[in-house]
């Protein structure tokens, strides 16, 4: 399911831009601060309807502007061209999916799958465990079609029982969502225990090809004590969740970890080994997708240049293109970026926000 094409309007320093992609390779280029990494962006807004740079939904509207506007076309698995066309205002948001509105953002989760690295935004290393927990939740709701209905019950159960607990209600009306709950999170934890399990086959093998002196292990905490049913975790911490104001256990207190040779890979890796560890996480998710005959979506990487040596480079385009995945690189420099393996290749050059072809 790849992104066939794309109008931007206000958006960053692009004023507006009409583009057709390649189903392969397409190589962003252009000088720092000219709009390439602004036009991956765009690309993540419309499969995630949020930005990979900012926390601010309204940021990425062009100064003086009251909104920008995404269309895209994206080609399903059936080989038909879906539209999906995204309004962000300063107030609000107006979403399309094949021409019908979007209520609830989960509702596009799978529709379009993308995947950002990049060197200034968060990661599954420094992005703290709500950040996991997102990527989590996002990579299942592609590769698991029962795990959004599953995941929209647990939400709306946890956002009843907190609704009670800050109001002091007794204790009663606090349980009675304890059941429903309990249901549903049992089916999320075993999700993603089942989804941790066959990645870590794939981030071990990944890691053998991008750095094979490192052996890495992955762990998953599911937000609550080890060896202890989540029932009764709920029942133990009742009184203080009631003082609290929240629910202290459960999927959405969920967190997983990476290591390399058994210590942490923040701590014990250089900036190019963590970038390299991110990758072998991220390509083992792209892998996962495949294997279940997943829509394979965008691999987008912001200055692949930085901080990873060409033999890496070279690995990391070269298992994209045997996953055949639609891949944007931006570089400052097109000769940096090795594009002679790739059957099917598109060229755009950036100056001022504005976007050309390069023919």
């Amino acid at each position: 399911m790849g992104l066939q094409s794309l109008e931007i309007q206000d958006f960053r320093n692009i004023v507006s831009a009409s583009l057709q992609f390649s189903a392969g390779l397409n190589l962003v280029c252009g000088e720092n601060a000219a709009g390439k990494t602004s036009l991956l962006e765009a690309i993540y807004c419309l499969g995630r309807v949020r930005s990979f740079r900012t926390s601010i939904a309204a940021q990425p509207i062009r100064d003086g502007q009251a909104a920008f506007r995404l269309v895209g076309r994206v080609l399903s698995h059936q080989g038909r061209e879906i539209p999906i066309g995204l309004e962000r205002q300063k107030q609000g948001l107006k979403v399309h999916f094949d021409r019908q509105p979007i209520r609830r953002l989960s509702d596009l989760a799978g529709s379009f799958p993308v995947q950002v690295l990049s060197g200034d935004t968060p990661t599954i290393l420094n992005g703290g465990p709500r950040y996991r927990r997102q990527s989590l939740d996002w990579a299942l709701f592609h590769v698991e079609q029962a795990y959004r209905e599953v995941w929209q019950r647990y939400t709306r159960a946890l956002r009843q029982r907190n609704a009670a607990l800050r109001a002091q209600s007794p204790v009663k009306q606090v349980i009675t969502w304890d059941a429903e709950l309990l249901d549903a999170a049992v089916q999320i934890h075993t999700f993603r225990e089942k989804y941790f399990e066959a990645l870590a086959l794939h981030v071990h093998a990944e890691m053998k090809m991008l750095l094979p002196d490192m052996e890495v292990s992955l762990r998953y905490q599911p937000g609550w004590p080890a060896n202890v049913a989540l029932s009764d975790a709920l029942s133990q911490s009742l009184d203080k969740d009631r003082a609290q104001g929240f629910t202290q256990y459960g999927p959405h207190r969920a967190d997983f970890s990476l290591q390399v040779n058994g210590k942490g890979v923040v701590s014990h890796c250089s900036r190019g080994q963590q970038k390299a560890v991110v990758v072998c996480f991220m390509l083992a998710q792209v892998q996962l997708q495949q294997d279940q005959s997943t829509p394979m979506g965008a691999f987008l990487l912001d200055d692949l240049t930085s901080e990873l040596d060409v033999p890496h480079q070279q690995r990391v385009l070269s298992a994209l293109r045997d996953l055949d995945s639609q891949v944007f690189v931006s570089a400052i420099d097109p000769e940096t970026v090795e594009v002679a393996d790739w059957p099917a290749v598109k060229k755009f050059h950036v100056e001022h926000g504005e976007i050309q072809e390069v023919v």
